[in-house]
């Protein structure tokens, strides 16, 4: 079975209570991560919630890459991307209820992007969530952050 196929048929049995056949693939086809996060800008919310807990189980297996989706994500919120991702804030609450940790490096441009309306209500639950689930790290990530910048010249 093609691995794209096998991700449309392990997001099926999810929906029908199945949720170790999504989490078994993932751990074994780090591949299968890709496919998954094409799926979180379908129109079905139901199936994108499915794709982004993938993405988080996914995560525990397979954290280089996950890191590198979450980059991707970050950047698609980014004006300059020239995407509308609407829907990149609905599988980091995700991530960050699953592996918080993994979303630590990205804080102080998650924050910036709640500047953004249609990014605010999502990546504000993100920001809470890591900061419940990680105690003290995200005030150190964004100090960390800012003083960077203050020795660039720049606080923005």
């Amino acid at each position: 079975m093609r691995l794209k196929t096998a991700v449309q048929h392990a997001v099926k049995a999810y929906q029908e209570g199945e949720s170790e056949i999504l989490e078994k693939l993932v751990a074994e086809e780090p591949g299968a991560m890709r496919y998954l996060l094409s799926m979180t800008y379908q129109d079905d919310p139901e199936k994108r919630n499915i794709a982004a807990k993938g993405i988080a189980f996914g995560s525990k297996h397979h954290p280089r890459l996950a890191k590198d989706l979450v980059r991707r994500l970050i950047w698609a919120m980014n004006d300059e991307s020239g995407t509308n991702a609407l829907t990149a804030p609905d599988v980091l609450v995700v991530l960050a209820e699953v592996n918080p940790e993994i979303l630590l490096p990205m804080v102080p441009d998650m924050t910036r992007l709640t500047a953004d309306p249609g990014l605010k209500d999502g990546l504000t639950q993100t920001l809470e969530t890591v900061a419940e689930k990680c105690p003290g790290q995200v005030g150190e990530r964004l100090s960390r952050s800012l003083k960077k910048r203050l020795r660039k010249g720049s606080a923005f």
